[in-house]
């Protein structure tokens, strides 16, 4: 039954995203996602006690890590893909976003952004849980309630090598180029996601910042430039021996719907899935998420 309701929610956003009155992200998109957002927790059998719980970060979790069923990650992803739509419609009309505006990417900061505008962004990890950090990632931390706060210095498209935020578009058929899109389930119970600082973006492009997050990240799209006098990070893998930089995230315990799909110029549209515990060119998916971050 609850599948059922779902997915008839799932249509009823689909219709409601095509209507023009809802094209204002700024008061009904955040509204629609909040929704999904409530139905997510609803599906996953959380009780009316459970949410009213006051929130604790502090004791360590003792929930067992479970996967959610491929109907439900499935459902979540296609009502994330009409936010993204009704989104997208309206930064094109009102900002030029992917057309006028230059494409811009997210590189991790370490101890400045010079020149550039810097982006934060607050994850709220699973409630007591692992999350930590070895070696040097920068100005990205985890704080004392194990949540991630994200810094990354905003700059021009093709500026850095290895894995960059994406805050465009990307050609996901260029030779010699991936995306992959991390669906990061985030802390289900009084989920606290928030942007610290948006560098002033008209657009974030495909990504997603709502109770759970959506990271694309582009690899091979760029060469090392001379024109960025600083220090910064992006996602690789070191070599060994040698120190290592790793964010390790413990993202939501309770029917975890992580999610990475890669595209690139040798597979379809609809992209493959990333398989689960491997790593990929630094980033490893699975019920939890390790970056590993190569300083440049």
């Amino acid at each position: 039954m609850r599948k059922i309701i779902f997915l008839c929610f799932c249509a009823l956003l689909a219709s409601c995203s095509s209507d023009e009155g809802l094209q204002d992200i700024g008061t009904n998109g955040k509204e629609l996602a909040n929704m999904i957002n409530d139905y997510e927790l609803v599906l996953k059998g959380y009780s009316i006690d459970e949410l009213k719980k006051e929130k604790d970060e502090l004791t360590p979790t003792t929930q067992e890590e479970t996967v959610a069923e491929p109907w439900l990650i499935k459902a979540i992803q296609d009502s994330i893909a009409q936010i993204q739509f009704s989104y997208n419609n309206h930064t094109r009309t009102d900002a030029g976003a992917y057309t006028r505006a230059a494409p811009l990417e997210g590189v991790f900061k370490y101890e400045t952004c010079g020149r550039y505008r810097e982006f934060v962004y607050h994850m709220d990890c699973e409630d007591g849980g692992d999350t930590y950090s070895t070696g040097n990632i920068g100005a990205t931390r985890v704080d004392g309630n194990g949540n991630v706060e994200f810094h990354f210095c905003v700059i021009p498209a093709g500026y850095a090598t290895g894995g960059v935020l994406a805050f465009y578009l990307p050609n996901l058929y260029a030779q010699n180029m991936h995306v992959v899109k991390r669906h990061h389930d985030n802390e289900d119970h009084n989920n606290k996601n928030h942007i610290i600082d948006n560098a002033g973006l008209a657009s974030f492009g495909p990504n997603y910042f709502n109770n759970n997050t959506g990271f694309f990240w582009l690899f091979g799209g760029g060469t090392r430039s001379d024109k960025l006098p600083f220090k910064f990070g992006v996602i690789g893998t070191a070599p060994l021996p040698g120190p290592h930089n790793i964010l390790w995230i413990d993202d939501e315990n309770g029917k975890n719907a992580n999610q990475a799909i890669r595209w690139s110029e040798s597979n379809n549209a609809k992209g493959v899935d990333l398989p689960a515990e491997k790593s990929f060119y630094g980033l490893t998916p699975g019920r939890n998420t390790i970056y590993e971050i190569i300083q440049i």
